[in-house]
């Protein structure tokens, strides 16, 4: 499990853990018999543990990368969200040549 340490606010961040967490708030809210406060608190809760979730996943997108072919054939690596823009200019490129 990746457990980046410069997450802010935590020591060490287990992104698992986290939605666990909010899978097991949602059940409650869904359940019959829940009062306001308890409703209330578990929704601020559950609003925090997405957020710290979102927060993670923002810091560890620009590490997932994509393995790519060059025109020539040669593999290369790609940062996964720059590969979207890289085809897309690929295809305008191709497109203009023929």
């Amino acid at each position: 499990m990746t457990k980046p340490k410069d997450m802010p606010g935590s020591e060490e961040f287990e992104f698992e853990t986290s939605l666990k967490e909010i899978e097991a708030i949602v059940e409650k809210l869904d359940r019959d018999g829940v009062g306001l406060d308890e409703a209330i608190e578990l929704f601020e809760r559950g609003v925090e543990r997405l957020g710290e979730a979102n927060q993670w996943l923002d810091a560890v997108s620009g590490r997932v990368e994509e393995l790519v072919a060059n025109s020539k054939g040669v593999l290369g690596t790609t940062p996964l969200v720059e590969s979207d823009e890289r085809r897309e200019g690929q295809i305008d490129e191709s497109e203009s040549s023929d």
